[in-house]
């Protein structure tokens, strides 16, 4: 009876133990995101993600189920202009009407394809999305997530402001960590397949040589173009997201006498992730 009297006051009190009610819940479009929201926050919100691993922002789906959720949420935190969120926000807004939603990408400086004039006009091509691959875009970023976070949350305005201080500043530091890191190149340019690092590169001065045009893969005549350029450059690193095809990667590292080299710009772990992109792209220069 004791032994019994025992388990059921454990249960009672795991029961009655605090959680996280619906209204602490954020949700947010990729990984990096829930970084810089829990960097901000620390444990006083629940964030969720839209984009899982191993999937592309440009093109994802949500699921029933996470429409579902959306509908718990108190807050939906863009990122920017990424595909998925064009595709879905007036979906997302028609459906959730009382979900609050704030664009973290209002002070992001953008970089735009290039022009082409037709005649008396002039067609822009598309905006870069991955802005968050940029630390002086991060910092935007992180600024605009924690407004956000103390107009939801204003009885925990101090707490944020204190974090977001500290991670800021934490920014800056690593931003002045990769200048120094990036000074002594004497190669700036770097090959990648897909264009992720585009706001990286314009941080730090480098060159970013893309494989994929405009959303598709090369063509033999491209292929056979970044050949040559690449070894009149020395360039013998190409570098991948971990969500895309390696084949046409092999391929031209393989002409090269080369190697491919992963890397993860959608990672959770976002200050890790720059620290080491900007490792390997050192050491693809040595």
């Amino acid at each position: 009876m004791k032994r019994l009297l025992f388990l059921l006051l454990i249960v009672g009190t795991a029961c009655s133990s605090p959680k996280k009610t619906k209204q602490n819940l954020i949700t947010v479009s990729v990984l990096p995101q829930k970084y810089f929201v829990e960097k901000i926050a620390g444990d006083l919100v629940e964030v969720q993600v839209l984009v899982p691993p191993g999937a592309s922002p440009a093109t994802y789906s949500l699921s029933p189920s996470q429409m579902k959720d959306l509908s718990d949420s108190r807050a939906w935190l863009r990122i920017g202009k990424i595909g998925f969120e064009n595709a879905w926000h007036e979906k997302i807004q028609q459906s959730n009407p009382k979900l609050e939603i704030f664009d973290t990408s209002d002070s992001t400086q953008w970089i735009y394809g290039e022009e082409e004039v037709h005649g008396d006009h002039v067609h822009q091509h598309g905006v870069d999305p991955h802005n968050w691959m940029s630390p002086n875009e991060v910092v935007k970023i992180a600024e605009l997530t924690f407004q956000a976070l103390i107009d939801l949350f204003p009885e925990h305005a101090q707490a944020f402001d204190t974090n977001f201080k500290a991670f800021r500043s934490e920014i800056e530091l690593l931003d002045q960590e990769l200048t120094v890191k990036f000074a002594r190149l004497a190669n700036r340019k770097f090959l990648i397949f897909h264009p992720a690092l585009t706001y990286f590169a314009r941080d730090y001065n480098l060159v970013q040589v893309p494989m994929e045009v405009e959303g598709k893969e090369p063509s033999p005549k491209y292929m056979s173009a970044l050949v040559k350029h690449s070894r009149e450059d020395s360039i013998r690193v190409v570098f991948i997201q971990k969500e895309f095809d390696l084949e046409n990667a092999q391929q031209l590292a393989k002409e090269l006498d080369g190697k491919v080299v992963q890397i993860d710009p959608l990672s959770e772990h976002w200050e890790e992730q720059i620290r080491e992109i900007a490792d390997k792209i050192v050491a693809a220069s040595e």
